[in-house]
């Protein structure tokens, strides 16, 4: 593999595309509010729309929306959680809390984390993997324990990060991936573990741990369309150093495969030389029409990017691979903004025909300093396997405000940007401050839809890609900002995600 930095090549124009208006999802109106780590996915058999997502505060559940009519109205899902793990936000820290996935035959899938409500600290308080099946839209829910959290023993016990994926054709085979451990004051390593189910959700062998003696954070996971399992991680190291300590060693992104249904893995491939201040694990998407399988992450191009000094700035990375996993394409650069700010936390779909989507939260129009910081969500496009994207389009209406909320603010509760694909739109879910205020710090969910163009330009193989196209002020925002950024350089460092 070639591990050059490339930037995403020159696209063919298409026809038009359109950003709709944001809608809220959430409609709590209590003051104290922190909704966070939306994810959203779209049933195959009938458009609907389903999030999930967590209140970091109140209630601290997790909790599903649905919308009947393309994203325009929001009704609350079935209750996920059960009796008496109601908990699943411990301790506010990162997601994802929840995550869901669709089968084609639409029924859907929630992995998340359930704790009780017990007085200990986050450590010592055991954190159980739960997996919910839904056969109606999401409107209600039979939930089985994928993994039962042993008390006394932090280094099992502890468990965070679920992330649910499901065989495209075949619901019975479900994969719920997780890390399992303790950061500080650890025996053991932190383990990337996947558990497999062949009987729909209902119950789920033991985990497979994907790392070596080095461990890893909880993987990426996603299904193709002959069964093949396919992970993406990042390795950590035992004994635990911070990252961003000068001794923090280098930490390679990892590839594995499946192909026996989650029973075992192939040997590990690094597909990404990695970072030394490691920011968030990867995400991936298999094509389950073809052998493309793609993952998406921030970081610095910088390796050793640690110490007070370092002044990289976080980018979106993106790797293609065209056969199944086998081997790997050049790394692009998704972020066109070219200047020095930060990109955050990408999500990553697949539309039915093959159109490749990718979002995150970036920095871009923030001319502000750090503690001032505003972000909005940016998103782009790939009709060619990957080869080539879009140009940038954003996707929020309007500036979300990091200073309010739960996203940053010492507290870090956050997860990639929620993205889901059908023919000719793609859908984003994302975590806002606009209905909140210094004192009372409320955070909602918003999404909003991206409608693509009916046709495209094709020039030789290089295939063809979407001319972005965002009406009135959303336009004039996007080249204002770029001129802001360009006289005011935003580092964002006290909004950056925390690792633990």
């Amino acid at each position: 593999m070639v591990l050059a930095i490339l930037p995403a090549p020159p696209a063919l124009p298409a026809e038009s595309s359109a950003v709709k208006a944001a809608v809220q999802v959430t409609n709590d109106v209590g003051p104290l509010r922190a909704h966070s780590s939306p994810q959203i996915a779209v049933n195959p058999t009938n458009g609907e729309l389903v999030i999930v997502e967590a209140n970091v505060r109140g209630d601290r559940a997790c909790t599903t929306h649905i919308s009947v009519d393309d994203g325009r109205s929001w009704s609350r899902g079935g209750e996920l959680m059960r009796e008496p793990y109601l908990d699943c936000t411990l301790g506010a820290e990162y997601g994802p809390y929840a995550t869901l996935a669709f089968s084609q035959d639409g029924t859907l899938y929630v992995g998340f984390v359930g704790s009780e409500f017990l007085d200990r600290a986050r450590d010592d308080t055991p954190r159980h993997i739960f997996v919910a099946r839904s056969e109606d839209g999401g409107r209600s829910f039979s939930t089985s324990m994928a993994f039962e959290a042993p008390d006394g023993n932090r280094d099992i016990g502890f468990n965070k990060g679920p992330v649910v994926a499901v065989h495209p054709t075949d619901s019975s085979k479900v994969y719920v991936g997780w890390r399992q451990g303790v950061f500080r004051n650890a025996k053991e390593k932190q383990k990337s573990n996947v558990a497999a189910s062949e009987d729909g959700g209902r119950t789920f062998a033991p985990p497979v741990d994907l790392t070596d003696e080095r461990g890893g954070d909880y993987p990426g996971l996603s299904v193709d369309g002959n069964g093949n399992v396919h992970a993406v991680y990042w390795a950590r190291v035992f004994p635990p150093v911070p990252f961003g300590d000068p001794e923090s060693p280098v930490s390679p992104i990892y590839y594995r495969r499946s192909t026996d249904g989650g029973a075992s893995f192939e040997e590990a491939a690094e597909i990404d030389p990695g970072n030394a201040d490691a920011e968030r694990p990867p995400v991936i998407a298999a094509d389950p029409s073809s052998e493309a399988v793609y993952v998406a992450w921030n970081n610095h191009a910088e390796q050793r990017n640690v110490g007070d000094a370092f002044e990289g700035d976080l980018e979106i990375f993106f790797l293609a691979s065209v056969d199944g996993g086998n081997s790997w394409g050049d790394r692009l650069v998704l972020n066109d903004d070219g200047a020095d700010v930060d990109q955050y936390l990408p999500g990553l779909s697949i539309a039915p025909g093959g159109r490749v989507d990718v979002a995150w939260y970036d920095d871009r129009l923030n001319p502000a300093e750090p503690e001032d910081g505003l972000q909005d969500v940016f998103a782009t496009s790939s009709t060619n396997r990957g080869a080539t994207f879009s140009p940038n389009v954003r996707i929020t209406d309007r500036s979300i405000d990091r200073t309010i909320g739960v996203w940053g603010n010492n507290i870090d509760s956050h997860h990639n940007v929620g993205v889901a694909s059908t023919e000719d739109a793609t859908h984003f879910a994302w975590q806002d401050t606009r209905n909140g205020d210094p004192e009372a710090q409320a955070e909602d969910v918003y999404m909003a839809k991206l409608v693509h163009g009916s046709s495209a330009d094709a020039t030789g193989a290089g295939g063809s890609r979407l001319l972005w196209t965002v009406v009135g002020a959303a336009a004039t925002l996007v080249l204002a900002g770029v001129a802001l950024v360009a006289a005011s350089r935003l580092t964002s460092r006290s909004r950056r995600p925390q690792r633990a």
